[in-house]
């Protein structure tokens, strides 16, 4: 769809599924059952909902999905499906790797930056060899230095190549990596996790990543039981929940399986997310 001067186009690299009481934290499974189904292993459908940004210049990519490097169990465990993945979708848009510029990650978890390296004999290198990968420094500290209960989110084949063919990028705080897109530190499910804010022409589009999952998640207490600092998720989700509504943004959530887009609205002090038609741009 066209968002000011930009075309943006969501591109799926499939969908995996994960277990819905860690989805949900401590929501009860009566109350996140009634909006989200579970398979009979107790995990729910989660889309993975990757953006392309494209100005006149420059081609610009939101987190890459989970990527292929995965053993027959992994693909059991996580149920990760993918019939057409991140780089058929870009050549749908007529976009080869090489096309694109700059590669956001929100945070190097494996389902947002699993796509950001391939398997080859040489060991994994970068999926799109002409791009700049940017990453907030912490999150990159974070993922260097994993500890018991994050260890299993991050996987050094998503980034190390990167570095080495000084590809990836480390910034600190907010920061523009081309004009109209926003890097938008976002603490709380990791404390280098960012969101990414696209303006233009008066229009704003959230990128909020995890931290809110899906539409489901939109209210303040549904917090993901992965998240690490899950009281530094409470106050970001105030505070940008807060300016979503003043500044009228609208939101793209990366997990949910059917509806992308949505904005906010906040009634007798709870806030909820209504559903926005991605077909006619909101």
């Amino acid at each position: 769809m066209n968002w000011g001067e930009f075309e943006l186009r969501r591109i799926s690299d499939g969908e995996l599924w994960l277990d819905g009481g860690a989805m949900f934290g401590v929501v009860p499974k009566p109350l996140w059952s009634k909006t989200t189904p579970c398979d009979d292993r107790n995990r729910i459908r989660l889309g993975t909902n990757c953006l392309l940004v494209r100005s006149r210049q420059r081609n610009l990519l939101i987190d890459t999905g989970c990527g292929v490097k995965y053993s027959p169990k992994e693909l059991g465990i996580y149920r990760i499906e993918r019939e057409k993945g991140l780089l058929e979708g870009l050549s749908q848009c007529g976009l080869s790797p090489g096309d694109i510029d700059v590669v956001v990650n929100t945070h190097l978890h494996f389902d947002h930056a699993g796509g950001n390296t391939l398997p080859s004999p040489r060991g994994a290198e970068a999926a799109f060899p002409n791009a700049t990968y940017v990453v907030q420094k912490q999150e990159y500290q974070e993922a260097c230095n994993p500890h018991e209960r994050n260890s299993a989110s991050y996987r050094p084949d998503n980034w190390e190549a990167l570095a080495g063919s000084g590809q990836l990028k480390l910034v600190e705080g907010e920061q523009e990596v081309i004009p109209g897109v926003r890097l938008i530190p976002t603490p709380g499910h990791t404390l280098g996790h960012q969101s990414v804010l696209i303006e233009s022409q008066g229009r704003k589009l959230f990128y909020i990543a995890d931290l809110c999952p899906t539409q489901a998640h939109g209210p303040l207490p549904w917090i993901m039981g992965y998240d690490l600092y899950p009281m530094t998720t409470l106050e970001t989700r105030r505070r940008i929940y807060r300016q979503a509504i003043d500044e009228d943004w609208s939101l793209f959530f990366e997990h949910d399986p059917e509806k992308p887009l949505g904005t906010l609205k906040r009634e007798n002090g709870r806030y909820s997310v209504m559903p926005l038609d991605w077909s006619d741009g909101g």
